[in-house]
């Protein structure tokens, strides 16, 4: 709050007329980032790509403000857009023929796991910066790694040290994502 209150140029009392404390801050933040969300019409033949879609497009603002990842791992859904989206993703998941229970579990893990995915991206980036652990970056080194422990200790993870650091841009994330989804959809 006195980061805040200093980059506003005023004090942090002037902040707390506004908002009673860091985490009714932090919901606010994630009421404006999930308004910029567009939620599609559910549609039972396309609600698997649907659903991708929504959260994609949370991945994707969560990574605009790294910060954010943070305080969406511990808020509990009251604000009104993040609300207005949890509705629509409840609806989609519905369309999907997902049954309620399992819809309304689904969208926390999808919630949880965007943010968590976000927030590892941010303390990487942050790391980088700071010039910490930086081989964590370096896909190569990574491999060096896993390819240089004792075999008799790690035979899988040196045989299969391509697959274990392979994977460019949102490929992982694409590849949960669609793991969880169709892991809901049997279920």
């Amino acid at each position: 709050m006195r980061r805040l209150a200093d980059a506003l140029d005023t004090g942090p009392a002037s902040l707390y007329a506004h908002v009673v404390n860091k985490a009714d801050l932090d919901e606010l933040l994630m009421g404006r980032l999930c308004g910029k969300l567009a939620l599609p019409v559910p549609d039972a033949a396309t609600w698997r790509d649907q659903i991708r879609g929504v959260c994609t497009d949370m991945r994707d603002q969560y990574l605009k403000y790294p910060g954010i990842s943070r305080a969406a791992l511990a808020m509990a859904p009251t604000d009104l857009e993040v609300l207005r989206v949890n509705e629509g993703m409840l609806a989609i998941l519905l369309a999907g023929g997902v049954e309620p229970q399992t819809a309304a579990w689904t969208i926390d893990a999808l919630f949880l796991y965007v943010a968590a995915y976000c927030l590892e991206a941010a303390i990487a980036r942050q790391r980088a910066v700071d010039g910490d652990a930086e081989w964590v970056h370096d896909r190569a080194e990574l491999h060096r790694r896993f390819s240089a422990l004792p075999e008799a200790t790690f035979p899988l993870t040196r045989r299969y040290a391509t697959e274990l650091t392979s994977g460019e841009g949102h490929e992982r994330f694409d590849f949960t994502l669609s793991l969880m989804v169709d892991g809901f959809a049997r279920r």
